[in-house]
């Protein structure tokens, strides 16, 4: 064990997660100076600690004590995974315009989904395809093996889903607009309302009129409106638009908390990179209304590559193949 090496992967995982050294001593109840020392060579965590920060981190105790990620383990057999989402050669016009064309995609039970692109390239167009939302000319989209467009109903008693900007009755307090979606769900649980409205900062906020919150704080009131049937499938379009930075570690928390918790599968569509990079395992580009590479965020990390950068070199070899 090199306890140097140790404390630069913890420093490095602690970033990724967004967190700082007094966030990880209060997780763990312990003194903001010894996760300093960690992080410095000087001490190493105990077996407890240890396993602590491995559930944190979504790492092995082994990976902790190597200083590195360890290929293999993050590894996965998509043959053994449920498929959640699964789209065949759709292709979806306006009049002449080709927004998605032969689109192929697969997400699988448990997984957190980054979709990335340039804006306007069809990544709200795709999200409100699956969703019904919008109707497409050719192809299939199935969601927990149901057909979307047979079995609308069925599948909305999973799926919840933030498009954009959420909607909400503005002359109405915050939690009356929650009381409306628990009541449209046929849900009563008031300690788990309580919770989202803690975690996600509104409980100062949750009886004044909607009319009156900032583009930030109707973005969590969407996020706990969308929480609240603990759905199976989560889809976000743009989720920490508005939110400042510590609203987005908050949401980044909330989110893989819920997939850790519930195994809820969730599919993200963003342009802010850095946090797609730390909250998601898996990663789609599209452009040119296709999927033109698919990655587990693993993979990158032990190559030591930022998402930021691949993202870029496989745009620009796409533009470049097409100009040759």
């Amino acid at each position: 064990m090199n306890q140097e090496k140790m404390g630069e992967f913890i420093t490095k995982l602690r970033k990724e997660k967004g967190l700082t050294q007094k966030d990880i001593a209060i997780k763990l109840n312990i003194s903001d100076n010894s996760v300093s020392k960690w992080e410095r060579g000087i001490n190493a965590p105990d077996i407890s600690c240890l396993t602590m920060l491995a559930e944190l981190f979504n790492v092995s105790v082994n990976e902790l004590l190597n200083g590195n990620y360890s290929y293999k383990s993050k590894e996965k057999d998509y043959t053994k995974l449920k498929k959640v989402i699964e789209i065949n050669n759709i292709t979806k016009k306006y009049g002449k315009k080709v927004v998605l064309n032969n689109l192929n995609l697969n997400v699988y039970e448990g997984e957190i989904v980054g979709l990335i692109g340039a804006n306007g390239i069809g990544k709200t167009t795709l999200i409100k395809c699956i969703l019904n939302f919008c109707k497409i000319n050719t192809g299939e989209i199935k969601i927990f093996n149901m057909d979307i467009k047979k079995d609308y109903e069925k599948v909305m008693e999973s799926t919840s889903a933030i498009i954009e900007h959420p909607d909400f009755y503005l002359n109405l307090s915050g939690m009356d607009n929650i009381k409306i979606v628990s009541l449209l769900n046929g849900i009563k649980d008031d300690e788990y309302i309580k919770y989202l409205i803690k975690n996600l900062k509104l409980e100062k906020d949750i009886n004044k009129k909607v009319k009156s919150y900032s583009l930030g704080m109707k973005q969590r009131l969407g996020v706990i409106c969308a929480l609240i049937k603990r759905p199976k499938l989560l889809i976000l379009d743009e989720p920490t638009n508005g939110l400042d930075p510590i609203g987005i570690n908050e949401f980044r928390n909330i989110i893989q908390n819920i997939n850790q918790k519930e195994n809820t599968t969730i599919l993200i569509s963003s342009h802010i990179l850095s946090e797609i990079e730390n909250i998601c395992d898996r990663i789609l580009i599209m452009d040119k209304g296709k999927i033109i590479k698919d990655f587990e965020m693993a993979n990158l990390k032990h190559n030591h590559k930022s998402l930021e950068k691949e993202f870029l070199e496989v745009i620009s070899k796409g533009d470049s193949n097409e100009n040759n």
